[in-house]
């Protein structure tokens, strides 16, 4: 049975724990300021394949959640229109595709998804591990994003390695996901339009 922490309860077992299982190639299901998230290291195939599989997923292009600006400029081109739309949208409930700097598994057409939530915890796992961590709702894709532990269906807890629990989400919405080189509004949720 897949061991599910309570971040409010246990901070620093759940802490511990997540970076175990993120060092490790494991998988994870996690708060963020919008919905409930899934992932793991997006640099490692492995896990990119694995996320993919239990979410039903045909594409394996994910954003991923970075824990500062400097991860945001180590892993996408932020210059130009690309940096002001940056600093308005993070940290926030809004991602931005951008131009990649690096071939990550991930990575789809040259483009990256990124994201810094309003979600302290994640973000410094992110920075202590100086991971990018894959971003996408907990559900079968097509299905409705989590705001809850409760709404996510457990075929799908089953399949990770740790759930942390934070209670319902801040914002109980996805995020806005914006193409800056594109100019366009990929979807609209609960994040800014900034163009």
């Amino acid at each position: 049975m897949t061991e599910i922490l309570s971040i409010e309860k246990e901070y620093d077992k759940s802490f511990a724990r997540a970076k175990e299982v993120l060092s490790s190639g494991g998988v994870l299901i996690y708060p963020t300021d919008t919905v409930y998230g899934i992932g793991g290291d997006a640099r490692n195939s492995e896990v990119v394949e694995r996320v993919k599989r239990i979410k039903g997923k045909e594409s394996s292009a994910f954003s991923v959640l970075l824990g500062g600006m400097g991860m945001v400029k180590e892993y996408a081109e932020v210059e130009g229109k690309a940096l002001g739309a940056v600093m308005e949208a993070f940290p926030g409930a809004t991602t931005l595709i951008l131009k990649a700097k690096n071939e990550l598994p991930v990575v789809k057409e040259g483009k990256i998804g990124v994201r810094i939530p309003e979600h302290i915890f994640m973000r410094k796992l992110s920075l202590e591990l100086n991971m990018p961590i894959i971003t996408t709702s907990a559900n079968k894709s097509g299905g409705k994003a989590p705001v809850s532990v409760s709404e996510i269906d457990n075929e799908i807890i089953e399949k990770v390695d740790l759930v942390l629990d934070g209670g319902e989400t801040l914002h109980r919405m996805s995020s806005t996901v914006l193409d800056v080189e594109e100019k366009k509004v990929k979807r609209v949720g609960v994040g800014e339009i900034i163009f």
